[in-house]
């Protein structure tokens, strides 16, 4: 029996007797657990039961399990006994024939679980497992683990034929037949939210099934939060526990199937034993010492062709960890992360047999003699083939794109020979295509590597219609194109891919009656040429009552069964409808006279299972179901193919919830037609730009309740958001708005560089802006509008994105051209006079604040007449005054510090910069010292991102450093080693914070951000963490502060502030409302000092700058032990001297609040000794004296 689709309210009889039982346990999941229940209940498989398991949860996740067992009787909430597991209880109450198990992160689609159930039972294999995404935030990407297990489906196969299943470490992407699971006794895992947890069962699972369907559909989606670190930072005894974990399944492979042994040992190495060497720095040394005899043992038993199939630098990682070379190989590691892999020179070897190797530490160090294939990378220089344009000239198809080698030079065309060809996939037959070469700047901008040039890899190819025939006749054909291309004696052969949606979404050319040629790329994204002739044409579709009516002709006369069948994409529902048929008086062809057909589906009939109580959680990436639709009839089934001159349409569908679902009806990229049931959303039919930078989008909502007024943009990774107006004629919408120019408290501002979403607010949730998938390829290009590119584009097939950058030249844009810039331009620019110029950076480049901000504006106050220059890497602040900006990375940036005669920051100077002669370089700082800085990190066991070589080139410039108080001066001397001259003259940041009039600026600064008079304001502005390192430059952000606490216990009359720290990069979405003010991108912190009653921080030198007020003070140190004592430390004994109280828990910081007008008296006097250690030069005057001292009197 196959799985269908069934009502939204499940009935008592399909409970109990269930098909699939699906197990989630959980524990203290409260954030996670309602997406993760929402998306089961969503599921279109009938006859499910979930049953949730509490595993011992201190929060109110079982609150949530409740309500969903209280709602839907396939929801059931349990209890562990007798001490059994959690997960292990699950099974034993089990009543389906089939097993799954979620973890409280996950989530799925919602036709998981009716396509890997409807595998099983077509197949009778013992396991079903499916493709598994990362959903980061509303972003999806592939989850590396299981790209090559899951590239192609593959029914009844096993991990003897398929071994890359060993990669697949998750049981969350399965199904499991019941008999299979019982007959081996196997356990589920005690935590499913960790690979390494969930090994040795998804091992056994894998070796021991004799019959596996591997889908590639995407079964299951593994939840991120932005904000946490993408690079896990191991903890030695996890790696102890791995390690050992790794032992016991090893030993099961060598007992079970040896034949997979050198496949497990590579992946063992690649996985577990990398983890291992990552989690080294951060160790202390005896923990080093233990962690490499574990690591050694596991690569000394290693199969030895294991470490060969490893990427050069983890074949050399692995050779050391062996050797137990322990110097050496954190050497690699600190060379990996810091210096990167894609600049390293490479170095060419044999005169027969061609060999690259990459000059990674110890190359051909005769002492140290590494082996050289250890550093050969010559299978890792991969070929890349990319279409990035395609056009129509009349009937000709003009195809452009790129290719290369990575990391080979093809900065002539002379430097590579490219041929390229069609060929038929059916019959082999292949047609060479003449290439044109062209000029791609684009290639070597977007490759991520500064050391080649790939200007010339582009090419342009036309394909004529000649090349297409079959004789003299039109012939149904799908043509692959392929590229050759030869560099420095490499030579390759790639077929080529598309990634850009305008590509995949190209329009259809009629070439013949009823005979179309289809540009397209499919899920695989390889790109093809495809002839059809058309065996049925939908001519027309409309809504017609509670049925949905189909129009169009077929060449067949289907016979007495003839009906109109839709079936979901991933699944095996089908709906049924009639369909009538006469022949046509119109239509003539060759082999006879076609029909034309008229055929229906009942509306109610496309409504699939879901959840009618719940809010949508991700509703864009999660909640579409594709339907395909086809006539059927004798000879089999006939896809639809969508006339040109048929638009799509969207139609709303009966909601038992009265939330707005609608079916949308468009064509695949090949041209089908496809129903997607679906939230209902707004879909843009047309974009176009104005001469002043105005963008609108102009298109339709089939819902005809929900008429939204703004539609919402919100930033990929951060906070970020901004409203668009909406104004509406009917259920025709038009958003117009100017991305150069976006209101941000107060100042218009271009929107940050990155990837904006456009969402909309509806009754199903907030669901995405999508673009109609015909209007795709006629979405506007790139557009400059003053200091910025802006670009409409689309991810997950339609959502409607807005992309961001700087308006970098061709020649400043890319690490190549700033290669170029340092080595060829910033040298002559060296050489130019200096000029009375003073360059300013804050925070560099992204603000204008703090001590740079304060001593410019008592500069220009002075002297209005000197040249003042802000550098800014996104155009995010504006400066009061006469003073203009340089975009960070641009010539006029290189130009403008080689010729200033000033150069005031807060952080520093980016490392190519060199300090002439006659140059004053004032470093400002950023704040009093809490915790430790630079070379006093050396004794943290955490291994920290700081590179002290460029702290030490950094910090030999420097002629000046500011200082707020003796205290500051011998750490802030002993930690930058700096024995230059110190101004200790208070922060000049700080000044407006001894003014009379700071609390009139404070009243008027409350007012700007809309906060009612009468109300509370607390500041929470903790600091960044070290263990939230992402990669160089970005860190992530997680909200330790219950919000939802903070409302219960301060009530309506507080308004909480939300400020994360400057050096923030990725953070979750916060929602805000009457209580919660997001202000991170606020300008200027001191602004918020003053309009705050309370500040909460933790580790932040916010708390110095604050004391000046004499306002409370709240410490939330939740993670006060491993910050001082294993990541951080501190110059401060932060329990005693705290200016007030130090507490570690929601409520604690909720109560402190509350009672902190109360509380002054207490904390006098810490208060005090605090303020007069601490901030004793704070009189308002600090501006003046840097003035005075850098400029003199002028």
């Amino acid at each position: 029996m196959s799985p269908q689709t069934s009502s939204p309210k499940t009935s008592s009889a399909e409970t109990r007797s269930p098909q699939l039982s699906v197990v989630v346990p959980f524990r203290n999941a409260e954030g996670d657990l309602a997406g993760c229940l929402e998306s089961l209940a969503r599921q279109t498989m009938r006859g499910m039961e979930v049953l949730m398991v509490d595993d011992g949860s201190s929060d109110g996740g079982p609150v949530v399990a409740k309500e969903f067992a209280e709602r839907d009787d396939r929801f059931t909430l349990l209890q562990p006994s007798g001490g059994m597991p959690a997960g292990d209880t699950g099974v034993q109450q089990a009543n389906g024939r089939y097993l799954a198990f979620v973890d409280s992160k996950g989530a799925l689609p919602p036709y998981a679980y009716e396509l890997m159930v409807g595998s099983l039972e077509s197949t009778g294999a013992d396991l079903a497992g499916g493709n598994v995404m990362c959903l980061d935030g509303t972003q999806v990407r592939q989850s590396p683990l299981h790209t090559v297990p899951y590239a192609m489906t593959l029914k009844a196969t096993d991990a003897t034929r398929h071994p890359a299943l060993l990669q697949d470490r998750m049981v969350c992407n399965k199904v499991f037949r019941r008999a299979f699971w019982d007959a081996y006794g196997f356990k589920v895992p005690t935590t499913l939210d960790a690979p390494t947890a969930m090994l040795l069962t998804a091992t056994q699972t894998h070796v021991l099934a004799s019959s596996v369907d591997v889908l590639d559909t995407t079964v299951y989606f593994w939840r991120e939060r932005p904000g946490t670190a993408a690079r896990v930072r191991h903890d030695p005894a996890d790696i102890t526990e791995r390690m050992a974990t790794h032992a016991m399944v090893r030993k099961f492979v060598e007992d079970t199937a040896p034949e997979l042994l050198g496949v497990h040992d590579m992946y063992a190495l690649d996985l577990d034993v990398r983890a291992l060497v990552l989690a080294l720095p951060g160790a202390s040394w005896e923990e080093r010492e233990r962690l490499v005899e574990l690591g050694a043992e596991v690569v000394a038993v290693a199969d030895e062709s294991a470490a060969d199939r490893l990427a050069s630098i983890r074949r050399l990682q692995t050779h050391l960890l062996g050797e137990r070379m322990l110097t050496e190989l954190l050497e690699v590691l600190r060379f990996e992360e810091e210096e990167g892999l894609w600049d390293v020179p490479l170095v060419r070897r044999g005169r027969i047999r061609q060999r690259w190797y990459a000059r990674y530490p110890y190359f051909d160090d005769v002492e140290r003699a590494i082996p050289e294939e250890m550093y050969d990378v010559t299978d890792e220089m991969l070929l890349w083939a990319e279409v990035d344009r395609v056009e129509w000239d009349v009937d000709t198809l003009i195809v452009e794109g790129h290719a290369y080698f990575d990391r080979l030079e093809v900065s002539a065309v002379t430097d590579s020979r490219i041929r390229a060809w069609m060929r038929d996939v059916r019959t082999g037959k292949e047609i060479r295509l003449p290439v044109e070469r062209i000029l791609c700047t684009e290639a070597t901008a977007q490759s991520d590597q500064s050391s080649v040039s790939y200007d010339w890899s582009g090419f342009s190819v036309r394909v004529e219609p000649e090349f297409l025939l079959d004789g003299d006749e039109w012939r149904t054909a799908t043509y692959e194109l392929y590229a050759e291309v030869s560099t420095a004696g490499r030579k390759a052969v790639q077929r080529l891919t598309a990634m850009e949606p305008a590509v995949r979404w190209t329009a259809a050319r009629q070439v013949d009656e009823h005979v179309a040629v289809q540009p397209a790329a499919g899920d695989d994204e390889v790109f093809v040429v495809h002839v059809k002739r058309a065996k049925a044409v939908l001519t027309g579709m409309r809504c017609v009552g509670d049925r949905l009516e189909l129009t169009g002709w077929t060449r067949r006369a289907l016979g007495a069964g003839a009906a109109m069948v839709a079936t979901h994409r991933h699944g095996n529902a089908e709906v049924r409808g009639e369909v009538t048929l006469r022949q046509s008086a119109a239509l003539r062809m060759a082999e006879g006279t076609g029909f034309d057909f008229k055929g229906t589906l009942p509306l109610k009939d496309l409504v699939s299972a879901y959840d009618e109580h719940g809010a949508s959680y991700c509703a864009h990436v999660l909640d579409a179901v594709d339907w395909d639709i086809r006539l059927t009839g004798e000879g089999g089934p006939l896809r639809l193919t969508v006339a040109s001159n048929v638009l799509p349409a969207r139609y709303a569908l009966p909601s038992p919830s009265g939330r707005g679902r609608e079916i949308a009806l468009t064509r695949t990229a090949f041209g089908n037609l496809r129903g997607v049931e679906r939230s209902a959303r707004p879909v843009v039919t047309a974009a176009e730009w104005d001469d002043h930078g105005l963008l609108t989008l102009s298109g339709d909502f089939a819902d005809p309740e929900e008429r939204p007024g703004h539609l919402v943009l919100r930033r990929h990774r951060s906070g970020d958001r901004h409203r668009v107006p909406v104004t509406w004629d009917g259920h025709r919408f038009t958003a117009a708005f100017t991305p150069a120019t976006m209101a941000l408290f107060g100042t218009d501002l271009p929107l940050r560089s990155g990837t904006w979403e456009l969402l909309a607010g509806t009754r199903a949730g907030e669901v995405a802006v999508v673009a109609e998938r015909e209007a795709i390829p006629e979405l506007p290009g790139r557009r400059q509008v003053a200091t910025h590119v802006f670009e409409v584009g689309v991810h997950q097939t339609d959502a409607l994105v807005l992309h961001s950058r700087p308006a970098l030249d061709d020649d400043e844009r890319g690490g190549h051209a700033q290669r170029l810039l340092q080595q060829c331009d910033y040298p002559v620019y060296l050489r130019s006079p200096l000029a009375d110029v003073a360059v300013f950076d804050s925070h560099q480049g992204t603000q204008y604040s703090c001590n740079p901000r304060a001593v410019y504006e008592e500069l220009t106050r002075r002297n209005p007449d000197l040249e003042c220059v802000w550098v800014s890497r996104d155009g995010q602040f504006a400066v009061d005054g006469k003073a203009r900006t340089v975009q960070a990375g641009s010539r006029e940036h290189y130009r403008i510090l080689a010729r200033a005669r000033y150069v005031v920051t807060n952080s520093g100077m980016p490392p190519w910069y060199t300090k002439r002669d006659g140059q004053t370089y004032v470093q400002t700082w950023h704040g009093t010292p809490l915790k430790r800085l630079a070379h006093d990190l050396r004794d943290m066991p955490y291994r920290h991102t700081e590179r002290l070589d460029q702290m030490e080139r950094e910090v030999s410039r420097w002629d000046l450093l500011l200082s707020p108080s003796p205290f500051a001066t011998q750490t802030m001397r002993r930690a930058f080693r700096y024995e230059g001259e110190v101004l200790e003259t208070g922060y000049p940041r700080n000044d407006i914070l001894s003014t009379p009039e700071w609390e009139s600026f404070g009243t008027h600064i409350r007012k700007g951000l809309g906060i009612p008079d009468g109300k509370k304001v607390v500041l929470y502005a903790p600091t960044w963490r070290d263990d939230r390192h992402h990669a160089l430059g970005s860190h992530g952000f997680s909200l330790e502060l219950n919000l939802e606490t903070m409302r219960q216990a301060l009530g309506d009359d507080h308004v909480l502030l939300l400020r994360a720290h400057p050096f923030i990069t990725d953070r979750d979405d916060v929602a805000v409302d009457d209580f919660v003010i997001d202000v991170s991108r606020y300008p200027d912190i001191a602004d918020l000092y003053m309009a705050a009653d309370v500040l909460v921080t933790d580790y932040s030198s916010a708390m110095f700058d604050y004391a000046i007020l004499g306002r409370p003070i709240v410490l939330y140190t939740y993670d006060l032990e491993r910050y001082r004592d294993h990541v951080r430390g501190f110059y401060v004994d932060l329990e005693a001297e705290a200016p007030g109280p130090v507490v570690t828990t929601s409520a604690e910081v909720a109560e402190a609040v509350e009672q902190a007008p109360g509380s002054e008296d207490r904390y006098a006097d810490p208060y005090d000794r605090f303020f007069v250690k601490y901030c004793p030069y704070d009189d308002g005057q600090a501006s003046a004296r840097v003035v005075d001292h850098i400029f003199g009197t002028r």
